[in-house]
């Protein structure tokens, strides 16, 4: 499921403080991996940290599903009620899963 350059693309899901200082920074950073996309609740938000990290934005439910199927992981920055129907959403997907919060 990875791209051919064999980089592991990862989607973040949430655009809020947890995901602007810690996720899209470290996703970005690694050299192993294709940074996929960020979904985010808020479309300002979304675009915003995704144009800082060079990458692609998405909102809505089409847009959710869109970051799903060009990734491999999902990585969550959300709260537990927004998270966990996302992450079983991914997991339906066939994604793997990076889950912050319980």
């Amino acid at each position: 499921m990875t791209t051919p350059s064999n980089q592991l693309r990862i989607g973040l899901f949430g655009a809020g403080p947890w995901a602007e200082r810690t996720q899209a920074p470290a996703i970005a950073a690694h050299a192993g991996v294709e940074f996929a996309g960020v979904w985010a609740r808020r479309p300002e938000a979304a675009k915003a940290l995704a144009e800082a990290h060079g990458t692609t934005a998405h909102t809505g439910e089409a847009g959710a599903d869109e970051l799903l199927a060009s990734c491999d992981v999902a990585a969550f920055a959300l709260p537990p009620d927004v998270q966990a129907p996302l992450a079983a959403r991914a997991a339906a997907a066939g994604c793997h899963l990076l889950l912050d919060k319980p």
